[in-house]
Order: C-alpha cells, then sequence, then structure tokens
C-alpha cells in the first residue's frame, strides 16, 4: 500500500494561463514595434539610415491612383499591421475573458493564434532582429502548451 493518498484530486493545469502570456505577448511585441519606429523616427538618423531614407523618398510608387514614396508605403504599412496586432491580439483576451471555453477547449481559435504565431516566428528568424524571435518563441509556446492543457 502506498503512504500516499491524496485527499483531493489534481486539477489538470489551466489552458487559460499561458494563452494570456501568449495574447499579452503579442500586444508588447506590437507595442514596442510602435515605440521603436516613433523613437527612430524623432531621433537623428546614422548617415546610412539617412542614405537610406533618401533612396527610399525618390523611389515613388502608384498605388490605385495615389502616388506615394516607398518610404511612406513601407512606414505606413508597418504601422498599420502593428495596430492591427495590438487590435487582434486585445480582442483574443477579451474573448477569453468572457468566453473561456474558447481556450479551455481544443478550437480553431486556439489553433489560429498558434500557427499565426509560429509563422511569425519563422519570418522573424529569417529577416528581423533577436527581439522579435525572443517573443515570438515565448508566444509559440505559450499557444502551444495552453492547447495541450486545453481539454480535447
Amino acid at each position: 500500500m502506498s503512504a500516499y493518498a491524496p485527499s483531493t484530486p489534481r486539477n489538470k493545469p489551466d489552458a487559460l494561463r499561458p494563452f494570456r502570456v501568449g495574447a499579452g505577448g503579442l500586444v508588447l511585441l506590437a507595442t514596442g514595434h510602435l515605440a521603436l519606429a516613433a523613437a527612430a523616427a524623432w531621433g537623428d538618423p546614422t548617415p546610412q539610415q539617412e542614405a537610406s531614407s533618401a533612396a527610399m523618398r525618390a523611389s515613388s510608387m502608384t498605388l490605385l491612383g495615389l502616388e506615394r514614396s516607398t518610404l511612406d508605403v513601407v512606414n505606413g504599412m508597418s504601422s498599420v499591421m502593428a495596430l492591427f496586432v495590438i487590435a487582434c491580439a486585445l480582442l483574443a483576451l477579451f474573448a477569453a475573458r468572457h468566453s473561456p471555453s474558447l481556450v479551455e477547449r481544443r478550437t480553431a481559435f486556439g489553433w489560429t493564434l498558434l500557427a499565426v504565431s509560429l509563422a511569425g516566428l519563422a519570418i522573424s528568424a529569417l529577416f528581423l532582429p533577436p527581439p522579435p524571435i525572443a517573443v515570438l518563441a515565448v508566444t509559440s509556446c505559450a499557444f502551444a502548451m495552453s492547447l495541450r492543457r486545453a481539454n480535447p
């Protein structure tokens, strides 16, 4: 006979906590991206950055009748995508709060966030510096852990 007999059954680990870590990491990543972009825009550029910006300002494209410099398009897309990541991550946090069963069961909700986080990690590993790689590695692990803990 065993000397240890638990008086209460062990509960399955919570799937919501790692989900919140993953979604919070996405908010942090996108907010940090916007903050660094703003700091770079207001800071003093290096000669290499100034030459790159000048070349991008000199190159323009016409999109649906609107002419924009390459610099405008890159900065605009970067800022808008960061805002959309913040909005989507906040919506995921709100949805998990108001309908925890979306996270506590293995649904397309959790799988979608894991897939997007892993795709972002792969792209970051190929093209970006270490901070987004590290944050997306954490978010990917958190979403995977959440799904592992969720009920089938």
